[in-house]
């Protein structure tokens, strides 16, 4: 009796090492992890789409998920969340891939925090097919994401690029700078928003920082992606300073970097762009999100 169980405990164990995946109740994963629509399955192989797939080495295989047309490998790694995503894209640009234009599915820009993913989409040379490449951190762990659409983000890469009078507030979008917090900030109700005259980014701060060198943290990195100070203001509620950039397509830029709040504890932080002169006949619209 004992060499019967230990034969089923050695067996169970073998398969359990090919796919821990496979003991995975599948009603247990579509309650937790979603896909009523399409119940996903899950693995520790690679689907075939993902064969030719270039991966860093530093990057570990967690394992990977297939619902319907939609497919995502999982990697892991010790590395932080913007250089895990730099090294993932690096990989697949020499590949032979190349970045999407900035529009839809393009590069988050704004406020960036360890709770918001950092994601870029590529496109095949030959437009047969879309990656989306995200990475994240959870738990002091950064993952890195590779995923496929099916058809719908295959049609995205065939597509011409979108033009500014098309889709004006995310093509305003694409002149936020990337601003990234303090390392020891405090980050809640992360979002933006905005329409054809004007987009913004937004985030509440809780940081040992005084409200001086978190504008003089943030201005640093505005000033490095090529705006121009033009000038700014400190009062006991509010702090703040203003620059400019010269676009082709919209012309000169405006943006506004405010922090407002008490001297001690969270405060509120915003960045604005708006052109100085909105163009007539602008197409206008709106949006919004937010986040954590």
């Amino acid at each position: 009796m004992n060499r019967f169980v230990l034969l089923i405990l050695t067996a169970s164990t073998a398969s359990f090492a090919d796919d821990p995946f496979a003991c995975v109740d599948p009603d247990v994963a579509d309650a937790f992890l979603g896909g009523n629509r399409n119940p996903p399955t899950y693995s520790t192989s690679v689907p075939d789409k993902f064969a030719e797939l270039n991966v860093p080495t530093r990057l570990t295989l967690v394992g990977s998920q297939v619902a319907g047309t939609h497919m995502s490998v999982v990697y892991k790694t010790q590395m932080n969340t913007e250089a895990a995503l730099s090294s993932a894209v690096s990989a697949m640009t020499d590949a032979g891939w190349t970045k999407m234009q900035v529009h839809g599915m393009s590069q988050r820009r704004g406020f960036q925090t360890s709770t918001i993913p950092q994601a870029t989409s590529l496109c095949s040379n030959d437009k047969s097919g879309a990656l989306s490449v995200m990475a994240n951190s959870k738990s002091g762990q950064t993952y890195v994401s590779y995923s496929m659409y099916g058809q719908l983000q295959s049609q995205v890469c065939s597509e011409s690029t979108p033009t500014a009078r098309m889709d004006p507030y995310r093509a305003l979008m694409g002149n936020l700078p990337v601003l990234k917090l303090p390392e020891d900030a405090k980050s809640s109700n992360v979002g933006g928003g905005g329409s054809g005259d004007e987009v913004n980014t937004r985030v509440d701060v809780l940081t040992a920082m005084s409200r001086a060198e978190l504008l003089s943290f943030l201005g640093d990195q505005i000033q490095d992606q090529q705006w121009v100070f033009d000038t700014n203001w400190s009062g006991e509620m509010s702090s703040g300073s203003l620059w400019t950039l010269d676009t082709p397509e919209d012309g000169m830029l405006i943006g506004t970097l405010h922090i407002f709040g008490p001297s001690v504890g969270a405060v509120r932080v915003m960045f604005s762009v708006s052109p100085i002169e909105p163009k007539v006949g602008r197409q206008r619209g709106s949006w919004s999100s937010m986040s954590g």
